[in-house]
């Protein structure tokens, strides 16, 4: 598979120091604000409601519709 074929991105970034990092290696950084966690992040939305996971998987299942 091909980055360039994904139109977005869902990470969980709890640990948003380890997401910029994966970010960097895989040379995306700069799609940021277009592409990774468009709606929002775990951190903001669904860390504090302990369904991280879920919020993810339903954002991303969303944004394929």
């Amino acid at each position: 598979m091909k980055l360039k074929i994904l139109n977005f991105f869902e990470l969980n970034e709890a640990f948003a120091a380890q997401s910029l990092t994966v970010l960097r290696d895989l040379k995306i950084v700069d799609l940021i604000e277009e592409k990774v966690n468009p709606n929002g992040g775990a951190i903001a939305l669904g860390h504090p409601l302990g369904c991280s996971g879920t919020r993810i998987l339903g954002t991303l299942l969303h944004e394929m519709v």
